[in-house]
């Protein structure tokens, strides 16, 4: 991409606050972990909510072991290994960047896409982790989702990559700082 091809930013914009596409068309990678990160720190709540109120409203026996409860047993180099950056890699190639691609090609419209892939991703947790889990992980199946979506039109490498950057992020705030705390 030329550098004429760049949409200049809006006049209101100050020289250090460009507007997301003009961010993201000139630095696509840079744009797509900081949004990653900005949006890890919005699936945490999402998650937590929707857990919360998936406990208050069903029944303990819809709820299973976490997806994660198979890992469990690692020690820690491992466990951060493979759950924040192993099965994120895994589970945004089949729950997020396949699932949108394809829905993309199939002209599903983007806030469609960003459900159903949502949707798809919490019931694979659910098939792996109960009704609960899979209900919470359907809000934050949406959030990474959205950052594939919020990306893609730079390309599928850097949206696939904000997809798997929002969900490495999440996993890594869930087990090693929320986790502790808890």
């Amino acid at each position: 991409m030329r550098n004429d091809d760049i949409p200049a930013a809006p006049p209101h914009a100050s020289a250090n606050r460009l507007h997301w596409p003009t961010r993201l068309a000139r630095t696509p990678w840079r744009a797509a972990t900081l949004l990653a990160l900005g949006l890890a720190l919005v699936t945490v709540p999402a998650g937590l909510g929707t857990a919360l109120l998936a406990h208050a409203a069903l029944a303990p026996a819809w709820f299973g072991s976490s997806a994660a409860s198979s890992i469990g047993a690692l020690n820690g180099p491992m466990f951060l290994l493979v759950g924040v950056l192993l099965m994120p890699a895994l589970e945004t190639s089949f729950g997020q960047a396949a699932p949108m691609a394809l829905l993309r090609r199939l002209r599903v419209p983007p806030p469609a896409r960003v459900i159903a892939c949502g949707v798809f991703f919490g019931s694979l947790h659910w098939l792996g982790g109960g009704l609960g889990h899979g209900l919470s992980t359907t809000a934050s199946g949406c959030l990474f989702a959205l950052a594939y979506e919020m990306c893609r039109s730079v390309g599928f490498w850097p949206a696939a990559y904000a997809a798997f950057a929002t969900h490495a992020t999440h996993n890594f705030l869930m087990w090693f700082v929320l986790g502790p705390l808890l």
